[in-house]
């Protein structure tokens, strides 16, 4: 079987499927940007496309710490980054029923194939179970 990737977000710090959050990418340049498809090259850092998460991660330095670099957010980042996450919560749903794409439950965080979710753990971590 195989795992499915965990990230960490840099908003609430919790590991979640890579599929569930938004990946930003710092641009050479020192601005940083979504990477919609996931792709570009470089170091990359994941946040939730909740709005609390979102804002968190774009406070206190968290983005310098994350990149290990100065960053500068740009004011329509937080934007940008909720747009791609109601993107990326359209293409699950249309997916969910056909492919068992990620869900998640609220409580103990479960994150499964609704279809499947008695299968085998594939990432634990303190606050949630993900499985495939």
């Amino acid at each position: 079987m195989r795992t499915a990737p965990c990230r960490t977000c840099l908003g609430c710090r919790r590991a979640r499927p890579k599929a569930l959050l938004i990946r930003l990418v710092r641009l050479p340049s020192g601005a940083v940007v979504v990477d919609a498809r996931a792709r570009a090259a470089g170091r990359g850092a994941y946040v939730c496309p909740d709005a609390a998460c979102v804002e968190r991660a774009l406070s206190r330095g968290r983005l310098a710490h994350a990149f290990r670099q100065a960053s500068e957010a740009s004011p329509d980042l937080a934007m940008a980054v909720r747009a791609a996450g109601r993107r990326g919560a359209l293409l699950r749903a249309a997916a969910r029923p056909g492919t068992g794409a990620p869900t998640c439950e609220a409580g103990n965080m479960k994150v499964g194939r609704p279809a499947e979710a008695a299968v085998g753990s594939v990432c634990e971590t303190d606050a949630m179970t993900v499985r495939a």
